[in-house]
């Protein structure tokens, strides 16, 4: 057994616990294939009655993928990157189709990859400290891990916003943006695992577990989102029918609209406009899609995108040599619709 994830049964309840700390918790690949195994075995064993998934540590849940390894197995010729995605995808969807409660802790920070292995849970519990993001643009990216599927249904574009941007949501916000479930005092984590570690077969598991998230204290509606405020105008600008026409929007709206508006469009300004494209067509595609057929797009996206895209550039800039400068292959007016057909055509596959 890895040392970077735990697994532990105990009375019926089985903990997956995500334990590199140091890493916030990012996924390596054997950390992939380890949790695909262990949902596997804990599937047809019928002493566990519930899966809980958690981070180590009170920072973060899950920050993504390795990416700097994924960066190295990239540009020293080796094909681990391309493995990783694909099974991180399948680990991804099976968790969407997993027959016993999945309950995802979603305590501390919670991005990429840590959104792969939450959204498709069946208790998504958020906290006071959750900081979920879908970051990927920054760093050349479009938002996978099923962001096409889980950002397309997003209350009106607030999900398009979100990719565009890449900007932190807070426990409340996320419940609003329907990214989370409940959100739960991170004071009542140890009574929640303790109520967990008691669970029976005598009722129905799934009510078990809701009663005991409604005993202590957990909401399924969110108190003062700030995106209800912001939503009109979210809906609005990032409705749009290009990157290039949102940032126009944002740039005339900002004069003398509130600050976060400046702050979104000078954001959206710094990230790769490849990506930002990428991620706007994906996720309007994704809203036609069904899970399977989101990940089949990413994946198949991914693998060109690691040819022709920003994403080996963004690692370099933001992780590797930390210099803030990335060079993207393109600018906004260059990527025509012609030019993104040209450079991927497996988009036009997917309907």
């Amino acid at each position: 057994m890895s040392s970077e994830i735990i697994f532990q049964k105990k009375n019926h309840l089985g903990t997956i616990t995500l334990n590199r700390p140091k890493s916030l918790n990012a996924l390596s690949y054997s950390m992939i294939q380890l949790m695909y195994q262990a949902l596997k075995d804990w599937e047809n064993d019928s002493e566990v009655l519930a899966v809980l998934v958690r981070g180590e540590g009170e920072k973060a849940f899950c920050t993504g993928g390795d990416i700097r390894n994924i960066y190295e197995s990239f540009k020293s010729g080796r094909n681990e990157h391309t493995h990783f995605f694909r099974d991180e995808y399948i680990l991804n969807e099976y968790i969407y189709t997993y027959p016993k409660p999945y309950i995802a802790l979603m305590n501390g920070y919670v991005m990429g990859g840590g959104m792969g292995i939450s959204q498709g849970a069946s208790f998504r519990v958020l906290t006071e400290h959750s900081k979920i993001s879908m970051p990927e643009v920054a760093i050349g990216f479009f938002p996978d891990v099923g962001g096409s599927y889980f950002l397309a249904r997003c209350p009106g574009s607030v999900g398009d916003y979100l990719a565009l941007s890449g900007v932190t949501l807070n426990g409340e916000d996320a419940l609003y943006a329907n990214l989370g479930d409940w959100i739960l005092s991170s004071e009542q984590i140890p009574a929640f695992l303790e109520k967990l570690e008691s669970l029976n077969s005598y009722s129905p598991t799934v009510d078990q577990v809701e009663n005991a998230l409604i005993d202590l204290g957990a909401r399924s509606s969110p108190i003062n989102p700030s995106l209800e405020e912001k939503r009109p105008t979210i809906d609005s600008l990032f409705s749009l029918d290009s990157v290039a026409e949102i940032i126009r929007q944002l740039d005339r709206t900002s004069v003398d609209g509130p600050i976060w508006i400046g702050e979104t469009v000078e954001l959206m300004k710094k990230r790769s406009p490849m990506a930002m494209v990428g991620a706007l067509e994906t996720i309007r595609r994704g809203r036609q899609l069904s899970i399977s057929d989101c990940f089949a797009m990413e994946l198949a996206l991914g693998a060109r995108w690691i040819e022709v895209g920003d994403f080996v550039e963004g690692i370099r800039a933001l992780i590797i040599d930390k210099d803030s400068s990335p060079k993207w292959a393109f600018t906004l007016s260059e990527l025509t619709k012609q030019k993104v057909e040209e450079l991927f055509p497996s988009l036009l596959k997917i309907q």
